[in-house]
């Protein structure tokens, strides 16, 4: 038998080395391996029992280990179900699973315990994975065939408060050149492929399956990474599809724990989408999303941090996506779990979310109940959002709250209230784009709505000249109570605020706008 194995370009100096390492080595029979090619070192199917009982775990790490030993091989599955505990990967080492084949998580629990727990006392805090990899590189898993879990049992222990923790199938630690191609992912008892402090990933063609009600069942979650592809695959499950997260220092990069991350040509059905978080205080830099398409889907484009646990996550692309039947199609916020009606600023750490540099460009979604949110800080504010081209038809509008959004050729559709729900600290850019109108290049500042008001009311804005505007609100003692907008301002752009004075008194009020030497002044009525 004859095999040729393509490697990505970066692989190709190792893995020739490991070929030239396995022709001057010669394994015996007795170290449970064979030989197919004459070349490279082939572990092949008749060296387990694939009759869903066996438990074939010594076998295939003894497998495993004597193709690392032999300076790189292939672990070769096909025609049956192979039962196995946990098994650690070794560089240069291929696991390939046949169409005909499915490697299966054994059902006996303590078979995960750490190496050295006692396997008579109570469940450790953490189990091993299925499959792990530690600080090794040149790993390939391919093949047709399917990695199962077995996670049922698991599932059902964990909702009823039996167990806390629960095994992930795939763990890949301080590893690179990871390759995982073609095959099936499914019923992990906790997430499905995670990677950690990891380089070079690229997942390409598999199918990630849960039920989507199993829990934390997430399919692919880069932590702590650099340069990770993922494409064409498709990924139904009970949690974040994908979740990129940096909840720890990077000393390689410490401004960016988790960078360079495309996503492309990926199907998402259950799941709660393509996530950011919510560990982000090592920081997010540069990630793409591109032409990938969301059915079913709980959440569509979500970045999800809290105090304490954020930082500082700029320069992510979504470009060419299509939704239906999405509940939230874009969930930016700086709140997790959930989102306060109403906060106050607080001091800025070095873990406060800080979002900014975020394109949502050629999004069309349909039949959401909500158009989601887009919601930050009153103490850091999210800045650089951009929406263009994005098309969202929806139950409501989408909730804009301590955030500027730059808008171009965006409508959203509703069936009730605004497209856009304007709070505290929000500021659009760019709106008569959804009236398909132009906006005049003057200076202006229009009759705040609605007038007289309680709590909030809307005010928009335009210059004449592109330049340092600010939009600010005084009582009618002459003292200033509130900043709407300070920076710069493009001309023929509409500016729209909103000034809430839920924490002041009933009067008059003024709103003044002054930009290039010119201001202008609006008087509202604020009544409780």
């Amino acid at each position: 038998m004859i095999r040729i194995y393509q490697a990505n370009p970066s692989m190709r100096i190792s893995l020739l080395a490991a070929i030239l390492v396995c022709l001057y080595q010669v394994p015996s029979r007795s170290e449970s391996r064979s030989r197919a090619d004459g070349k490279r070192f082939v572990a092949s199917t008749s060296d387990f029992v694939g009759d869903g009982k066996t438990d074939n775990t010594r076998a295939i790490q003894s497998a495993i280990d004597s193709c690392s030993n032999a300076g790189g091989g292939v672990v070769e599955f096909s025609h049956g179900t192979f039962v196995t505990g946990p098994i650690t990967l070794m560089s240069n080492v291929t696991l390939e699973i046949d169409s005909s084949a499915t490697l299966l998580a054994t059902p006996n629990v303590k078979a995960y315990y750490p190496a050295g727990a006692d396997t008579s006392g109570p469940m450790p805090n953490s189990l091993q994975p299925l499959v792990t990899s530690n600080h090794a590189s040149n790993i390939t898993i391919s093949g047709q065939g399917t990695i199962d879990g077995n996670g049922q049992p698991w599932w059902t222990a964990y909702k009823s408060g039996a167990i806390s923790v629960r095994p992930r199938l795939m763990q890949f630690n301080h590893s690179q050149n990871i390759t995982i191609d073609s095959v099936t992912l499914q019923n992990s008892p906790q997430f499905h492929v995670s990677l950690e402090y990891c380089w070079y990933v690229w997942v390409k063609n598999v199918t990630i399956s849960a039920p989507s009600n199993s829990p934390n069942t997430d399919g692919i979650d880069p932590a702590t990474c650099h340069f990770v592809y993922i494409s064409h695959c498709r990924i139904d499950n009970g949690d974040d599809d994908i979740a990129v997260k940096s909840g720890r220092y990077d000393p390689t990069d410490p401004n960016a724990g988790c960078s360079n991350i495309w996503v492309t040509d990926c199907t998402i059905l259950h799941g709660h989408g393509v996530s950011i978080g919510s560990e982000t205080s090592g920081g997010v830099d540069s990630m793409q999303v591109d032409s990938c398409s969301f059915n079913g889907t709980q959440n569509g484009l979500r970045i999800k941090s809290y105090r304490g646990n954020g930082g500082n996550v700029r320069d992510i692309t979504y470009s060419n996506i299509t939704m239906q039947n999405v509940s939230n199609p874009i969930w930016l916020s700086g709140y997790y779990p959930t989102i306060p009606s109403s906060d106050t600023a607080q001091p800025v750490t070095s873990t406060t979310p800080y979002y900014h540099d975020i394109r949502i460009v050629n999004l069309t979604s349909v039949n959401s109940p909500t158009a989601g949110v887009i919601v930050g800080l009153p103490e850091d504010l999210m800045t650089h959002i951009v929406l263009e081209n994005v098309s969202i038809s929806s139950g409501t509008g989408l909730e804009v709250r301590n955030a500027t959004v730059d808008t171009e050729a965006t409508v959203l559709n509703v069936n009730s209230g605004a497209g856009f729900i304007l709070q505290t600290g929000g500021v659009l850019t760019g709106v008569r784009s959804f009236e398909s109108a132009e906006v005049p290049a003057e200076f202006d500042l229009m009759q705040n709505y609605p007038n007289p008001f309680n709590p909030t009311t809307t005010i928009e804005f335009t210059v004449a000249k592109k330049g340092t505007a600010s939009l600010r609100v005084y009582n009618i003692l002459g003292q200033e109570v509130t900043v709407l907008f300070s920076g710069d301002a493009q001309s023929g752009k509409m500016y729209r605020s909103v000034f809430d004075g839920g924490r002041f008194a009933s009067g008059v009020y003024f709103s003044i706008l002054e930009s290039g030497g010119q201001r202008q002044i609006q008087k509202m009525v604020l009544v409780k």
